[in-house]
C-alpha cells in the first residue's frame, strides 16, 4: 500500500515542482557536475527508496520516525522566487546557525544574492497530500563558496530562520565507512524527503561515498547526517547506476580543512 501511495505521492510532486521548468527534471551525466547542474538522475538500483518526511514509515534502520521528524526542519530548497506557486527548487541546504545555511557550491554563483531559501517546502497526509505554507528567506550574501576548489558553499540568510526552524550541528570529523547515514532534502525539486543508507567502503577524505542512497537533481546540498544528526558531508554528485556505481559528496573534513566558519 505504502509503495502504491508513494508512486501516487511522486507523480503529484512532479506535477508541483516540475512543470515551471520541466528542464530540469531531465536526466544528465553523472560526472562532475558543472555550476548549476543539478539535475542528475541517480538511483542506487532500480527502484528509488526516498519517502516523503511527513509520511515516512520508519523502515530505514538507526533513522525512526522521530529522527526525521527532528531534522526536518533546518533543510531548505533553494529557489528563484518567493513564491509558494511559481518558484523553482534546484537544490538543497541546511542551516548551521540562526542565518547560515551549508550547500553545494555548484549550486551557489555570483547571482544567489537575491535569491530564495524556502522552508516547509513538504507534502502533508492532512489536508490530504497538500503542500503547506512555505517561509521564503532571501539570501544576502555568499560566504564562502568552493574555497580551495571544495564543492561546498555557505550564505548568509536575512533575519534568523534558524531560530524558527532549528539548527543541525557539524559532526567534528567524517563518518567511518559502513557507518550509516540519512539524507533529508528535494531530490527532482520535490517536496522534503528523506532517503538513508552505508557510508562505503572506498570513501576517503576527498569524497563520502554511499551505494545504497538515491539521490536525484535537486539533492546537490544535502545535509549527510550521521544518528546522531550531526552533518558528515555535503551531497554533490551522482554515479549510481542500476547496476552498481557510488553517489557521493564532500566529506566534512575537507570541508572544515578550508572554512574559516566551521
Amino acid at each position: 500500500m505504502y509503495e502504491r501511495m508513494r508512486s501516487v505521492i511522486g507523480e503529484m510532486a512532479v506535477v508541483l515542482t516540475c512543470a515551471p521548468m520541466l528542464v530540469g527534471c531531465l536526466e544528465a551525466p553523472a560526472d562532475e557536475p558543472a555550476l548549476g547542474d543539478v539535475s542528475q538522475a541517480t538511483t542506487c538500483g532500480s527502484t528509488d527508496e526516498s519517502q516523503h518526511v511527513n509520511i515516512y514509515d520508519g523502515s530505514f534502520e538507526r533513522f525512526p520516525v522521530a529522527f526525521v521528524r527532528a531534522h526536518k526542519g533546518p533543510v531548505g530548497a533553494l529557489e528563484t522566487t518567493s513564491s509558494d506557486s511559481s518558484s523553482v527548487k534546484f537544490c538543497t541546504g541546511t542551516l548551521i546557525s540562526a542565518n547560515r545555511f551549508l550547500t553545494a557550491g555548484h549550486c551557489i554563483s555570483s547571482g544567489s544574492v537575491g535569491q530564495f531559501v524556502s522552508f516547509n517546502f513538504e507534502l502533508n497526509l492532512i489536508p490530504i497530500l497538500t503542500v503547506g505554507p512555505q517561509t521564503h528567506v532571501v539570501i544576502t550574501e555568499v560566504l564562502e563558496d568552493d574555497v580551495g576548489g571544495v564543492d561546498y558553499a555557505i550564505v548568509r540568510l536575512a533575519g534568523s530562520p534558524g531560530n524558527t526552524f532549528g539548527v543541525t550541528p557539524v559532526a567534528p570529523a567524517d563518518a567511518l565507512a559502513g557507518s550509516p547515514i540519512a539524507m533529508i532534502g528535494h531530490p527532482d525539486h520535490h517536496p522534503k524527503m528523506v532517503e538513508a543508507g552505508t557510508v562505503a567502503p572506498d570513501s576517503d577524505a576527498s569524497a563520502i561515498r554511499y551505494f545504497n542512497l538515491d539521490t536525484l537533481g535537486g539533492s546537490s546540498g544535502s545535509g549527510l547526517l550521521d544518528p546522531q544528526g550531526r552533518i558528515v558531508g555535503v551531497h554533490t554528485n551522482g554515479g549510481c547506476t542500476a547496476s552498481g556505481g557510488t553517489n557521493f559528496g564532500t566529506p566534512i573534513s575537507r570541508i572544515r580543512a578550508v572554512s574559516n566558519i566551521l
